[in-house]
């Protein structure tokens, strides 16, 4: 960590914008799941209660 001090500041810099892409990336995640937070909802108790459905018939006629 001894090194020159131009490339510790510049080390400092590439610190700060990558910290700074990562918050946007975060913020647009955070922005996009707001957006459709019914629709996986939604869609997640449709999954779930087809996988409920599908898991009782075939535990009822698996001993044919």
């Amino acid at each position: 960590m001894g090194g020159e001090p131009e490339r510790t500041g510049s080390r400092f810099i590439d610190i700060c914008l990558g910290l700074l892409l990562g918050c946007m990336a975060l913020y647009g995640v955070v922005a996009i799941l707001q957006a459709i937070w019914v629709y996986l909802c939604v869609l997640a108790a449709v999954v779930g209660i087809g996988a409920l459905i599908w898991w009782r018939i075939s535990s009822r006629y698996r001993g044919w």
